[in-house]
């Protein structure tokens, strides 16, 4: 990490829960506000590289969301891990890093016409000036790679570069016919996940973030990851009932799938009773199946950084709702990538870094209730 910002990280400003807040709850009329600004900057189509403006609205979107939550948590160490990616993934699209000094003195204006308490007012303003006197050190340490970019480890596994090469040419019959040949047992499958489609899956991310490949051609392939998975459910779903009652989800807007699908198809290979809800699921919607469902646990995968906050509110719902207070919450996603404490900020009971760990961490939680 850049010295310079990791001494200044140290005079983070700090945010009351009062301010937080009140930024969480004018958020719109913040991104109202902004979005004004910038559409009537004259220099704006330079500054997004001529791309339609409803990409920058988009781009204000998951600012307004990530800062929700950097401001409600106070973390300066998830805001410095964070803001590189998302300045390298917007400038590989034709974003000048100009535009992102441009939009932090944008929101400098909404928080000082919108906020009318001055003691909050200072509390936020101070956050986004100290984000405009880091700029250059952001722009550094995204041109350094030295922020997390989502990759993994480049493994020497022959199937994984086929099945990955196979992904970016769409070939769907290909990686079918992949998995035909060299799925045989349960363990086969269980390499197959953790070692093959999940890098896999994190070397398309990787392609999207340097603009490389398309939105569509990494829809492509998540579909075809999609189809895959299903094929080998006939498979998973011989495995027999040995443990209480799982929901697995993807956090509410959170349309990245494939991680939760790990986690329940390992949970439903473990033994457990399994309710897959797939991805964005309202929080009104998942309470209900929890009440109902009365699981033991809930899995829940964030797997972007923009809906931490999305699922701290479902998680203090669930946890002061008298019908789902005792459901053990295990959460795990990207969104916690060299993180793992921010589970604990969240209100989460555990993290797991992958479907394997999420097994154990279950096992674990059953056995301290003493079934096992």
């Amino acid at each position: 990490m850049n010295d310079a910002i990791l001494t200044c990280s140290l005079d983070f400003p700090r945010v009351s829960p009062g301010s937080a807040a009140s930024y969480v709850r004018m958020i719109e009329r913040l991104l109202e506000h902004v979005n004004g600004q910038l559409k009537t900057n004259p220099g704006i189509d330079g500054l997004i590289g001529c791309n339609p403006l409803n990409l920058m609205r988009t781009v204000q979107q998951n600012h307004a969301s990530f800062m929700s939550t950097i401001i409600t948590l106070n973390s300066v160490e998830l805001l410095i891990r964070t803001v590189p990616w998302m300045y390298r993934a917007y400038h590989a699209r034709g974003f000048t890093y100009d535009y992102f000094f441009v939009e932090l003195i944008a929101w400098q204006i909404a928080v000082a016409e919108c906020f009318d308490q001055p003691d909050q007012k200072t509390e936020i303003m101070s956050v986004y000036k100290w984000l405009a006197e880091h700029h250059e050190d952001l722009i550094k340490l995204s041109l350094t790679g030295a922020a997390p970019s989502f990759s993994v480890r480049d493994e020497a596994d022959e199937m994984r570069q086929v099945f990955l090469l196979l992904l970016l040419e769409g070939d769907s019959y290909g990686c079918l016919r992949l998995v035909e040949q060299s799925i045989r047992t349960a363990d086969d499958l269980r390499h197959f996940y953790l070692h093959v489609i999940w890098p896999a899956m994190c070397a398309i991310g990787q392609q999207w973030e340097y603009n490389r490949i398309s939105v569509a051609e990494e829809h492509l392939a998540t579909a075809i990851v999609g189809r895959v998975m299903a094929g080998l459910y006939p498979m998973i779903s011989l495995c027999g009932v040995t443990c209480g009652k799982v929901v697995v989800s993807a956090g509410p807007n959170e349309f990245h799938e494939v991680g939760a699908r790990m986690v329940a198809d390992f949970m439903e290979m473990d033994g457990w009773d399994v309710t897959y809800l797939g991805a964005n699921v309202p929080a009104n919607v998942l309470l209900d199946t929890l009440r109902i469902q009365k699981p033991f646990i809930l899995a829940l995968s964030i797997a972007t950084v923009f809906n931490l906050g999305n699922g701290q509110e479902l998680i203090r719902i669930v946890k002061e709702d008298p019908e789902t207070r005792d459901i053990k919450l295990m959460v795990g996603g990207l969104a916690f990538k060299d993180m793992p404490h921010l589970w604990k900020e969240i209100g989460a009971d555990g993290y797991a870094a992958d479907a394997h760990s999420a097994t154990l961490l279950s096992k674990e939680w059953w056995s301290e209730r003493g079934y096992a």
